[in-house]
């Protein structure tokens, strides 16, 4: 917290906040029913070298019920005593009159021999943007019922407070998508509040100046929605001219932002007589509190197998296939983080190779993590993925194709199933078919024999002629042409391209018998046509491992933000 006039600089010295507790408590009288609770916490920090200490609101009901909340992590003022980040009163009565239940965590941020290090990194021991813009959050999610994804944290912050949490959450926009600050500033400042700090070079001083990246922002906004709120006292002397100027730079730069002077000056009445209102504005850009997945209501005698790291979850179990009900294999589903069954969400049909079963996607690939990831930094839009079984049962499976009883089954089964039992979008172009090897093949066959199903096609290491073995080992010529993409790509390419169907084929380097030219020569072919396409292709043999590096960008193909 920077200096204050005369009466409080006394309280400064170890944080303005410790006023603001003391007013609310005076005020309060009896808690409300509906307040929440609180809890001290700690952990230990890599990046300073030590504990950090957390306080801790949970909303009424947090312990006897199962839902997850969105997490406001709130910085105090500096320069502070190590204790100052305990002072949360007027927050807890603030968020009780919300009446939009969330876990607040005030941490730690300053120590008796570190009163103001603006939360910042300044080397071992005292990298106080990573403790807390990293692993702040990460032990959060890890120990409290959090929605574990940028859509469930707010960076919020007073006066220095407020300058970290911009500081930190702009250069960490897949962690945060809620920015909040409370008679902040936009540059690092000496304890005083009207001096600049020299951080050691121009790179660092730059990197520290919000107002440096005013020019980016519109973009990074667009890339990853994001609320960003900043309010000051009307006779804030200090900090009122650089919020007026930050808001005339951000509406020149046409960057989507909220801005407002209110009566007073950087004094705790501002704080405690607009906290409710401020709090609740962050809240309302979060996702509200969630109750679990109910997958196990949609998805009858499916469990779940797998979890990814921000909350999308791996289903597994049977799809019925009306011509092979003996058939008692379980296929598998992903749900993204935050599945909410009355939304409705893009398909991604993915098919496994021969030899080879669903457990290729989510173990080998590690779909869930790889989805999660990428759906919680806003790279793409939630989406569900239905990864059907096939192949024989008994004798060798390393000849069979999706062609055949296995194309009657994705198409006269899986889809129809989907349909019925998942909240999914209708729309062509948000329904992709994809996979890998021999799935590879057998999604481009299937999208280009049954046009108008799927808008999105992509092949991971998969060739583009039939093999004569499992359902074509006996077939005619006239058969294989009728399965052959290459050829078929050709029948359908008016179609295909009124439809606007898009292509991502990806390639290493020699499997099986199939050729990394072949992925190559296809491409070729779609572009000769007019479609759209992309390859994604290793630079050298590295024994599979390509298949997870190219992961994010088939997915961000298919349903990019």
């Amino acid at each position: 917290m920077r200096r204050l006039p005369t009466p409080l600089i006394a309280l400064a010295v170890c944080g303005v906040v410790i006023a603001l507790a003391a007013v609310a408590g005076a005020a309060l009288t009896k808690a409300p029913s509906n307040a929440p609770s609180e809890q001290a916490d700690a952990f230990y920090s890599a990046a300073v070298r030590g504990t950090v200490h957390l306080t801790i609101l949970l909303p009424a009901g947090y312990r006897a019920g199962s839902r997850r909340y969105p997490v406001v992590y709130f910085l105090h003022g500096l320069p502070a005593s190590s204790q100052t980040y305990r002072n949360v009163g007027f927050l807890r009565d603030a968020l009780a009159g919300v009446r939009r239940p969330a876990i607040l965590v005030a941490p730690q941020g300053a120590r008796d021999t570190d009163t103001d290090p603006e939360y910042l990194d300044w080397g071992p021991g005292r990298n106080w943007e990573t403790a807390v813009a990293q692993e702040l959050p990460a032990y959060i999610d890890a120990h409290y019922r959090t929605i574990a994804n940028r859509r469930g944290r707010a960076l919020v912050g007073l006066s220095a407070g407020g300058y970290g949490a911009v500081s930190l959450a702009i250069h960490h926009l897949e962690s945060f998508s809620v920015i909040e600050s409370w008679s902040g500033y936009f540059h690092p400042t000496d304890p005083s509040g009207t001096s600049s700090l020299d951080l050691g070079s121009a790179s660092r001083n730059q990197r520290a100046d919000i107002h440096s990246y005013v020019g980016l922002l519109r973009q990074e906004f667009l890339d990853r929605p994001t609320f960003f709120g900043f309010y000051v006292g009307s006779n804030d002397t200090r900090f009122r001219q650089e919020n007026l100027l930050l808001h005339q730079e951000l509406v020149a730069a046409g960057v989507p932002h909220v801005f407002k002077l209110y009566p007073g000056a950087h004094e705790e009445r501002v704080w405690r007589d607009h906290a409710r209102l401020w709090l609740g504005l962050a809240l309302a850009n979060l996702v509200p509190a969630t109750a679990p997945a109910t997958a196990n209501v949609l998805l009858p005698g499916f469990i779940q197998i797998a979890s990814g790291t921000a909350g999308g979850s791996i289903w597994k179990g049977r799809i019925p296939d009306h011509a092979a009900p003996w058939d008692r294999r379980r296929s598998a589903v992903y749900l993204p983080p935050l599945f909410d069954p009355s939304q409705r969400y893009p398909l991604a049909v993915l098919l496994h190779g021969f030899p080879g079963s669903p457990s290729g996607f989510y173990d080998s690939l590690q779909l869930a993590d790889v989805a999660d990831q990428l759906i919680l930094t806003g790279k793409i839009a939630p989406f569900i993925a239905v990864m059907p079984v096939a192949g024989r049962v008994s004798g060798p499976r390393s000849d069979e194709e999706w062609a055949g009883p296995w194309e009657t089954y994705v198409i006269g089964d899986v889809l129809p199933w989907a349909a019925a039992h998942l909240p999914l979008e209708r729309k062509q172009s948000e329904r992709m078919i994809g996979g890998v090897s021999s799935g590879g093949y057998g999604a481009v066959d299937i999208a280009l024999r049954h046009p108008g199903r799927f808008g999105i096609v992509e092949s991971w290491a998969g060739y583009f002629h039939p093999f004569r073995d499992g359902p074509f080992t006996t077939a005619t010529q006239a058969q294989l042409d009728d399965h052959d993409p290459s050829l078929l790509v050709r029948r359908e390419a008016a179609a295909l391209r009124q439809q606007q169907v898009r292509f991502f084929l990806s390639t290493g380097f020699a499997h099986g018998g199939i050729l990394r030219s072949w992925t190559f020569a296809f491409q070729q072919e779609l572009r000769s046509l007019g479609l759209r396409t992309r390859v994604w292709a290793s630079s050298k043999p590295d024994a599979g491992a390509y298949l997870r590096r190219q992961l994010p960008d088939a997915l961000e193909f298919a349903f990019g933000a």
